[in-house]
């Protein structure tokens, strides 16, 4: 028998719950740390306020709107836009509304794991060419992931693309709850005086620098977001699209070396982005079945949208079949 949680359940997709849980906890953190705080949170909460507002909004019109245009296009562009938003402002709301900092353990796990500080120990190695080439690779992680997301959201089947973005916005939700709790600012400012080597780059590295500062400063180092973003994307496609996933990944790996030549990040923040991408594949990808699956039971498209008619029979755990299967009516 339905029931109206039931129905609400079965009606959002796991990422729209996902982020509305993760907005709606930014709320509550900005709201019970502004008395203590005091106003510099007070832009931060009516920004968070402002997106769970308008992501409610969203999500009412492509529910009570069931149409494919809705579901092929506005969905995944709310998402994406929604989930890059807190990018910024969720490193900033650890950085304000916490009122500590995880530098010095994490640089202090570093140590433990090689025996000496990475950060200070690649500064021997470092030169202007280097400098500016890694500034242009850490650079180019922008056009990347916005090239691999439109191609995850446009360029896939219907099914494969949400369990795309299901997997996607999980890596990003659980890593943006390291920034929330877990507020770090990374090497460059944390060995600020210790570095004996300043960096010195050209075009690139001083496009880096304007972009670090445009975006508001150095918050939420921990997990890297460009590594397990990245890394994410490379993974998914690995697995769906071969050529293009070989095509990634030389530049994901230099993604990795140039957070740690550029100081923005400890060792420890790549391996945690690592291990958040790595799991997040196949949890985004079990978990939407799952969803999907329920659906079905209920007497549902597996897919809102009217895009069932394309989605694979699921009749069990695991990948789906090749039997396919036509919208309810």
């Amino acid at each position: 028998m339905w029931t109206p949680v039931k129905k609400l359940w079965l009606t959002l997709q796991p990422s729209d719950w996902t982020i509305i849980g993760l907005l709606s906890l930014a709320v509550v953190v900005a709201a019970v740390r502004l008395p203590a705080v005091g106003p510099t949170l007070l832009a931060l909460l009516f920004l968070q306020t402002g997106l769970l507002v308008g992501f409610l909004a969203c999500t009412y019109v492509w529910t009570r709107w069931d149409i494919r245009l809705f579901a092929q296009y506005l969905r995944p562009a709310v998402i994406v836009t929604v989930i890059f938003t807190l990018y910024t402002s969720l490193g900033k709301l650890g950085a304000a509304a916490m009122p500590y900092s995880l530098d010095a353990p994490l640089a202090q796990i570093d140590r433990w794991l090689f025996g000496t500080d990475p950060s200070l120990f690649l500064q021997r190695y470092l030169t202007p060419g280097r400098v500016e080439f890694f500034g242009f690779i850490y650079g180019a992680f922008i056009p990347y992931i916005y090239l691999s997301m439109a191609l995850g959201c446009l360029g896939r089947p219907a099914f494969e693309r949400d369990q795309f973005l299901t997997g996607w916005v999980f890596t990003y939700a659980i890593s943006y709850l390291g920034y929330l709790f877990l507020p770090a600012r990374g090497p460059v400012v944390y060995h600020a005086a210790d570095y004996e080597v300043s960096l010195a780059g050209g075009y690139f590295y001083q496009l880096v620098l304007r972009g670090v500062d445009a975006s508001g400063g150095l918050q939420g180092a921990f997990p890297s977001l460009h590594v397990g973003g990245s890394l994410y994307l490379c993974l998914f496609d690995l697995k769906t699209n071969r050529l293009r996933g070989l095509t990634y990944l030389p530049m994901v790996l230099l993604i990795y070396v140039s957070t740690l030549v550029l100081r923005y990040h400890y060792v420890i923040d790549l391996i945690v982005g690592t291990v958040i991408a790595v799991g997040c594949v196949p949890l985004g990808e079990r978990v939407f079945v799952t969803w999907a699956r329920r659906r079905q039971a209920m007497g549902l498209p597996a897919l809102p949208g009217g895009e069932a008619d394309v989605v694979p029979h699921l009749p069990g755990a695991g990948a789906p079949d090749a039997a396919y299967l036509l919208p309810a009516d």
